[in-house]
């Protein structure tokens, strides 16, 4: 998927109507991946744009879904009715009105949609003319998958995700209200929390269908946090958790409580033949599945899944139904809201009362000789296997990527090398994905090149910009641009400048230069600022 164009005809939180962004075409024709680097200093909208992308295919997908979840209203007699949503029934949307076009699958696609109205899909013909497609065929010409990942509390960026989390969850609601085998979920938005972390761990890892190990791109874990393996994990598994369904006899809807795991006991069953052992204890009411990850284990796995993002998709399926607490009421709030607090709107869930969960989850680490728990790691080794292994599950689809500041936890070492890595996860890829990052470190714009990186600043009436830098940020220096797109133009922390600041004070007033030289020389470490007054120091001396 290739981004071309996109224009914002209404107001957007700080983007205003009138937005326009063209993307770079160059890489279309030959199907290059180059991640898009979105920088710019706090306030200044460049997250904006990935919720932006973010709201818009929300948008698409509720315009196109076979399902959505009904409202339960419950008369004075006690009757039971269902009613369609009006989030779902209305355009009355944010944004409201916008164009976008893109190309995907060797077609260029144009969507628009005025206030007020449904979206209008369209695609360009050979004799280039534009052919309007019904819901059901721009299906087809959606990305595979459109991720999303904040390294923060970002909630405006996982809201419009969020609301799909739990609109999967009701779909497969509704499959077990209607005893109907569920095998996943019809939504392609997938927004990867640290709820994750170790669901795309253990799929790298077990590596179904044998490509990342024959490509050696288990290999960047390796290289760049010494792990090696996992060797063995637990999930765990409550049998007796239910929910609450609507049944419907004849148009009379009753309340009834099913069984979480009625839906996917076909699975769970597969599970229980990959696992190296298996334990059901009927008083706790709780599965207990140990896995030895060696060379059976992951036979097995390959028996009953055919890829990586099958079973991925499964681990999805297994955690979304940890959403069994939260009621109706909650959820009706949370598909119509806006407020970038909709996540406070869900309760939390204790560890033991989740429908499934991940547990003693044992890895190899070089340079330790015993095995650790992967919740030993740092946030910046957590981070790391999240948004790389993010890469590896989706490598080979057509999909959109929206990373939002994905290395805010890394040490400046794998900063330099995130852009290097994750061009590894899409080496010799049949598809290219198009991959968003938002930023704040002048190591991924330095290997960018200056198309691919989109500069957001606000003009003096507080209206956001967008533009190209102007000098070449492939391989410039990160004194460079940090203080062309940053605007910093000291290469030292703000203390120690005034520290600095001090001793030129001092100059000004004493008569030992000599003293006052080592004195610097000594408190100061190395760099411009400091060689720079040194010197003007010492013209100082020379004079004297």
């Amino acid at each position: 998927m290739k981004l071309k164009k996109l224009l914002l005809k209404d107001d957007f939180r700080s983007l205003k109507s009138g937005f326009e962004l063209i993307f770079d075409n160059d890489d279309i024709a030959e199907n290059k991946f180059n991640a898009y680097c979105i920088v710019g200093k706090n306030g200044n909208g460049k997250s904006n744009i990935l919720e932006l992308l973010g709201s818009i295919f929300y948008q698409l997908e509720i315009n196109n879904l076979q399902f959505l979840p009904q409202i339960s209203k419950e008369d004075e007699i006690y009757e039971i009715t269902l009613q369609e949503h009006e989030a779902f029934s209305n355009y009355d949307v944010s944004p409201n009105a916008y164009e976008l076009s893109y190309e995907i699958k060797g077609q260029s696609v144009k969507i628009v949609k005025e206030k007020q109205k449904a979206p209008v899909f369209s695609l360009l013909l050979s004799d280039d003319k534009w052919k309007q497609l019904s819901a059901i065929e721009m299906k087809e010409y959606l990305p595979d998958y459109i991720i999303g990942y904040s390294s923060g509390e970002n909630e405006i960026l996982s809201l419009p995700f969020l609301k799909i989390r739990m609109i999967q969850y009701d779909e497969y609601i509704d499959y077990l209200s209607k005893d109907i085998t569920y095998s996943r979920a019809e939504s392609r938005m997938v927004f990867l929390d640290d709820i994750y972390s170790q669901a795309i761990f253990v799929t790298c890892f077990l590596d179904i269908d044998n490509r990342l190990h024959k490509e050696g791109m288990l290999n960047i874990f390796k290289e760049t946090l010494g792990i090696s393996a996992i060797r063995e994990f637990r999930m765990v598994i409550n049998t007796q958790k239910e929910a609450l369904v609507y049944k419907d006899y004849d148009g009379d809807y009753q309340k009834e409580y099913i069984k979480l795991i009625n839906g996917v006991e076909k699975k769970i069953e597969i599970l229980k033949h990959c696992s190296t052992l298996y334990y059901e204890d009927e008083n706790e009411g709780k599965l207990y599945l140990d896995f030895y990850l060696d060379d059976t284990c992951r036979e097995a796995f390959r028996r009953y899944f055919d890829n990586g993002r099958e079973l991925f998709e499964f681990f999805q399926l297994l955690i979304t139904l940890n959403y069994y607490h939260i009621d109706e009421k909650i959820k009706e709030k949370l598909y119509g809201s806006n407020s970038l607090y909709a996540q406070g709107y869900l309760p939390q869930i204790a560890w033991d009362e989740k429908f499934f969960t991940f547990k003693d989850f044992l890895i190899e680490k070089e340079g330790v000789d015993e095995l650790i728990l992967s919740r030993s790691l740092s946030d910046g080794e957590h981070q790391f296997m999240h948004t790389i292994g993010i890469g590896l599950l989706y490598r080979g689809t057509s999909s959109l990527f929206l990373l939002d500041e994905p290395e805010t936890h890394f040490n400046p070492s794998w900063r330099a090398k995130y852009i290097t890595t994750l061009r590894k996860c899409f080496e010799n890829d049949y598809i290219s994905p198009e991959v968003l990052v938002t930023s704040h470190s002048p190591f991924i714009v330095s290997d960018s090149k200056p198309e691919n990186v989109l500069v957001f600043q606000k003009d003096k009436n507080g209206f956001v910009e967008c533009s190209r830098p102007n000098f070449n940020t492939f391989g410039a220096s990160v004194n460079k641009i940090t203080m062309r797109i940053f605007e910093k133009h000291e290469t030292i922390g703000e203390y120690a400048e005034q520290i600095i600041d001090k001793f030129k004070e001092r100059m000004e007033t004493t008569d030992d230069l000599e003293a006052l030289f080592s004195e610097l020389d000594e408190t100061i470490g190395d760099s411009i600022e400091k060689t720079l007054f040194m010197k003007e120091l010492f013209d100082r001396m020379e004079k004297k």
